[in-house]
Parts: C-alpha cells; structure tokens; sequence
C-alpha cells in the first residue's frame, strides 16, 4: 500500500483519474502525504471527493507553505462551485485550526464535529452553521497581528461569507491594533466564540473591545492576563476611578463558565467587578500573581456567582496578612460541588489553615488538593492530614514539606523530607487509600529546583 501511494503521487495525472475508485480508508493518508509533500494538483482532486463528513487539517498546517493552502482552499472553491456535487462527497465541515476538536490526526471522526451544545444553537443561530460549508478554528494574535495562514484563511472567507461559516471557538489576543482587530470581526461572528485571552493588553483597549464583547453570548471561558492599566500620568485618584469605571463596563456573559485573573494588579478591591461579568454561577474561578484586599475576601461568600464552584485556585497571591474566615464559608457553602482546591505559593500559615479546616472537612467530592509553598510546621501538617485523610475522593494532593525541613537561614535539609514523610503518609492511609501524593519544597535559592518526595518512589528527589 506504501508502494502503491508513493507510485500514485510521483504520477499526478494517474493518481487524479484513480480517486474514484480509491478506498475510503486510504484518503487520510493518501491526502496527508499529499498535503506535506506539497502535491497541490492531487490535493485540490481529492477535495471534492472527500468521503467523510469532516476533514482536519490543524496538524499540518504550521509546517506546511502559503502555496499548499492555496490548492487546499482552491480545492474547496472547486467543491463550493459544484451545483452537482459527487455523490462519494460527504464534506461538510473542516477543522482548520481547533485543538478542542481533537487535532490529534486529520482522520475523521464517525460523526460530524458540533461546535456548540444544541441548547445554544437554539438561542444563537447564526452558529447553527447553516452555510453550505462550516470552517472552525481558533485564531491568535500575537504582537497585533495573525500569522500568515490564518490571514489567508480570513480573506478567503471574506471573498465567500454565503457559502461559508467561519466558526471560531477560541480567540488568543496578545497585544492588539485596533486596525487588526477590526478586520477579524468582519469575518468572524464573536457570539460564536467559546473561549477568549486577552493578554498584555491595556484597559482602554478592553474599551476598545467592549462592543464586541457585548456579542459574545456563546464564550464559556475568559481568561484576562496582564492587563495594564495604561495610564502613567495624572492624578493618582483619578487613575483609579477610570480604571474602576472602565473594568465596570466590562459586558455580563450569558454562558460564561470559567474565569481566570492573571497579574491583573487593579483586580485589588475590585474583585466584585470582575465576578460581576458571569450571568450564571460559574463552574471554575483562577486567580493568580494578584493581590486582593480584605473586602475582596469579605464579598465571596455573598457574591451568587460563585456558589456553585468545581475548581478555585488562588496562585501566588498573599494572603498572609488578610483573614481568611470569609474563604472558609465560601468553601462551607460550595461543599458539595468543589471539586479541586489550589492554594499554591500564598504564604499561607497556620492560623489562615485553621480557618478553612472545619469547611475543608466537608468538601467531600475534592479530587484535587494543592497547598505546596505555604508554612506549615510538621505538627500543624500532621493536623491537615487528619483533615483529609476523610476526603475519600482525592486522587491528587500536593503538601508543603514542613517547616523543619529548612535550616535557620531557609536553607533545605533533604534528608529531613525522607525522615518525616513516611510518617505523613500513614495517616492517610490509616483512613483510605491515597492515590497520588507530593510533599515538596520551596524551589532552591541556588538552582531554582524543589526537593520532592511522593508515594510512588517513596524517596526524596529533585524536581524542576
């Protein structure tokens, strides 16, 4: 069969007249091998008697060049041209560039890919992708501006709106130019998008953006990485009130269920703003290299949208000087729906933990803890453990290695992790069996590594 595709593709005209009759199962490679060794007349032949629902060509596209996607979409144009199409012609949908789609492999699935649940096709049907053919793909743009492919592929689209539908479920935003910017959401529908990062851009760029996010009633996750303020000059009160005013007007999402915060400075007190933007209780909450304010953990157990909450992380945020009772409700009130807990590198310490322990007693479905970098002594860390030694759900625990594991001068002593862990241990498995369990150190002052002593090797070890 090797010898056979190799022969069909050293001979164009041969293998063009052969498609008719080539098995099903040999059109993924045959078109694989033809797309990355840049046969661009066997490639555009084969389009339009593709005999499968759906065709994805994401994994070949980042090595492949502009004249190879030309004949792919000149292929397409063959097929859109057809007012009889082939009767082996299946096609329907291509997956140009979406990894939440599976891009493992352009072998089609046994069934036509959706792009959004059949409840939100109801509510929005310019997703329903009742064009003739439905393109999805997740586009970034990085430094302000979109890679060559993906450039190509908006301007195509552009050419043929009636006869395709560009689905876009995931938009990457690193940094914008508004004339960019502009030019995508003439093509792409933005109450078709599912999930959207904005990421090193400035709020009045958020402005700038405001009305089409107004339309992103189909976007599930946001994720809001290192937005600046953008402003250096003035008064310091008026600073602040225009940043409040401006995070303010950020649109309530209908759908949305996941959130992620990171290195989001103004978020400090104004932590209520941005849960406000959840219509509906959210599913997942992450916010990471922050500060918040006493007031900020004072709203979370009365703010509504979170009350149903899977997954918190709170990462690299200090919590040290706050108190943390109002975290404790929280976690009292999502008891039974919390399922991962991560409370990394918050230089947490003994008294922060007594005020969760009660609520995290009761957090009976976790499956996911993680509590590394924060300061805990041995006798303290044996008091958690009694904790969750009772959550029999967990397959996943991260502790801190205690506080006798450094010297005077926070220098590590490995060989105390070994001396101590064992011990740890047998209190979780006095009350089940544990799965997956990591007691580790801060990172090394000198080589940035952690010393590492989990179940399975039952031994201290570096870790990068």
């Amino acid at each position: 069969m090797k010898l056979a595709r190799q022969r069909l593709l050293r001979q164009e005209a041969l293998a063009i007249s052969a498609l008719k009759d080539l098995p099903n199962m040999l059109f993924p490679v045959f078109f694989e091998e033809a797309f990355t060794d840049g046969h661009t007349k066997i490639l555009k032949a084969m389009i339009p008697e593709w005999p499968f629902p759906s065709l994805s060509v994401a994994v070949l596209i980042d090595n492949c060049n502009l004249e190879t996607l030309k004949a792919f979409l000149e292929g397409l144009d063959i097929l859109l041209a057809q007012k009889v199409r082939s009767s082996r012609c299946k096609l329907k949908e291509i997956n140009w560039r979406d990894t939440g789609h599976g891009s493992h492999g352009i072998w089609p699935g046994s069934h036509e890919v959706e792009g959004l649940p059949e409840s939100m096709k109801q509510k929005h049907p310019n997703c329903a992708g009742k064009e003739e053919l439905k393109v999805t793909t997740e586009l970034s743009v990085m430094n302000g501006r979109l890679n060559e492919s993906d450039t190509y592929l908006l301007e195509w689209v552009q050419q043929r709106k009636d006869s395709i539908h560009l689905f876009c479920r995931k938009l990457v935003i690193q940094s914008l130019t508004k004339a960019t910017m502009t030019e995508i959401f003439k093509t792409v529908n933005a109450d078709c998008i599912q999930e959207l990062e904005l990421c090193c851009i400035c709020l009045e760029d958020l402005a700038f953006l405001n009305p089409y996010l107004r339309q992103m009633d189909s976007l599930l996750e946001l994720t809001l990485d290192h937005i600046t303020d953008g402003l250096s000059m003035g008064d310091s009160e008026m600073l602040e009130e225009k940043m409040i005013t401006l995070v303010s007007q950020l649109p309530t999402f209908p759908c949305l269920q996941k959130l992620h915060v990171n290195g989001v400075y103004f978020i400090y007190g104004n932590l209520k703003e941005f849960l406000r933007c959840a219509k509906k209780p959210l599913v997942s909450v992450c916010i990471s290299n922050c500060e918040l304010s006493q007031s900020d953990l004072d709203y979370l157990p009365y703010c509504l949208n979170i009350l149903e909450l899977k997954c918190l992380n709170l990462i690299d945020i200090p919590l040290f000087h706050l108190l943390l009772e109002p975290l404790g409700f929280l976690l009292e009130s999502v008891r039974h729906t919390l399922k991962c807990l991560i409370l990394k590198s918050c230089g947490m310490g003994e008294s922060h933990f007594n005020a969760l322990l009660p609520a995290l007693s009761q957090c009976c479905h976790l499956t996911n803890v993680n509590f590394w970098d924060n300061e805990l002594s041995l006798l303290f860390l044996k008091q958690l453990l009694h904790h969750t030694a009772n959550l029999s759900q967990l397959t996943y625990e991260q502790y801190p290695a205690p506080l006798e594991c450094y010297d005077d001068r926070s220098v590590i002593i490995s060989h105390r992790l070994e001396q101590y862990c064992p011990e740890l241990l047998d209190i979780l498995k006095a009350k089940r069996q544990p799965k997956e369990v990591i007691f580790a150190t801060t990172q090394c002052s000198r080589c940035g590594r952690s010393y590492v002593y989990d179940l399975k090797t039952q031994r201290c070890f570096f870790e990068e």
